[in-house]
């Protein structure tokens, strides 16, 4: 182990304590996220692979009041990862691609009975974990998945439409549109791994239905710009589906061929009841890793205050005013501002 406090942290029983263990917090989202941790008054043990980009973290959050330790860790040894949550009081991880990655985490913050909390937006990682409820309920630990830009931005939508709605729809489609400064390796390895299966899921009758990737490819006109988009099987598909009770369910991904600029970053949501009755709504968000940032902080400090235990969406946790609440984002209903 190696550990490195900048300002000093809890201390119990000799052992440095910290309010969470943040891992890939040398990363490009870590590092927003560990500022967005610090903010909210969180003592944040910075973990990751290699020494020198968490003190140079450390040193910089330090200058700015903030209480870290350092800890270099190895996510695929169980010994190494039983070793860092040693002390802390949740679990928050950043290292894609999450469906390969994730498991193990998962498995020793349920060994340790300690809460867990990601950024996934792979379908299956999504899928996943929200399949391991019975065993969270059993540690009386919370896991919670998808608190991130794309799958938490569209389920604030999906919440706030179903409600306007007043019933079950009996479609929901969702596309976000993430604006970056700089795409960092993990979220790229994270597209990739969703991308190579070549495969498009949606909910078709409350089944799920896989296609060629690029079936069902559309246009779609939010946030000032018509976006070329296609079915991806993205976390937002399974949040949008828990949401809304919807069978029929799509979640669209940029198409990879298409040119994006720009980093202002937007979702859309649109329900359709039974009657054929249709709602849409937008949510504007700003930059999209700095949005994620945000987000995951905020629903990181939520946990540690104290949750249900079970498996969960961060939407189903907190509601639909999470996102706003935590990045200031702008929604829109039917063209008309929201409150």
């Amino acid at each position: 182990m190696t550990t490195t406090t900048s300002k000093i942290s809890l201390v119990r029983d000799g052992r440095v304590t910290s309010d969470v263990l943040l891992l890939g917090a040398a990363g490009n989202s870590g590092r927003l996220i560990a500022a967005e941790l610090a903010a909210r008054c969180l003592s944040v043990r910075l973990a990751g692979r290699h020494r020198g980009p968490l003190e140079d973290l450390a040193r910089a959050l330090a200058a700015d009041g903030a209480a870290t330790d350092v800890h270099t860790v190895d996510v695929s040894d169980a010994a190494s990862l039983a070793e860092a949550i040693v002390g802390v009081g949740v679990v928050l991880s950043t290292i894609g691609p999450f469906a390969r990655q994730a498991g193990p985490v998962i498995d020793a913050c349920l060994a340790a009975n300690l809460p867990y909390v990601d950024i996934a937006n792979e379908w299956p990682a999504v899928r996943g974990l929200l399949d391991r409820d019975e065993q969270a309920r059993a540690h009386a630990v919370a896991l919670v998945t998808g608190a991130g830009f794309g799958p938490a931005a569209t389920e604030t939508l999906v919440l706030r439409l179903v409600e306007q709605l007043g019933l079950v729809p009996d479609l929901v489609r969702v596309a976000a549109a993430a604006g970056v400064t700089r795409q960092s390796d993990g979220v790229r390895q994270t597209i990739q791994a969703s991308l190579s299966q070549g495969v498009a899921i949606t909910y078709r009758n409350g089944q799920v239905v896989r296609e060629a990737l690029g079936s069902g490819a559309t246009v779609l006109t939010f946030g000032g710009a018509q976006r070329q988009l296609l079915p991806g099987p993205v976390g937002d598909l399974e949040t949008a589906r828990l949401a809304s009770g919807a069978a029929n369910v799509v979640a669209y991904i940029a198409n990879p061929t298409a040119h994006i600029s720009g980093t202002e970053s937007y979702t859309w949501a649109e329900v359709v009841g039974p009657d054929g009755r249709t709602v849409t709504a937008e949510l504007h968000a700003g930059e999209g890793v700095r949005a994620t940032a945000a987000i995951a902080a905020e629903t990181t400090r939520r946990v540690l205050a104290g949750v249900k235990p079970g498996a969960w969406t961060a939407g189903q946790l907190f509601g639909a005013a999470l996102v706003t609440d935590a990045t200031g984002a702008q929604v829109t209903v039917n063209r008309q501002l929201s409150r």
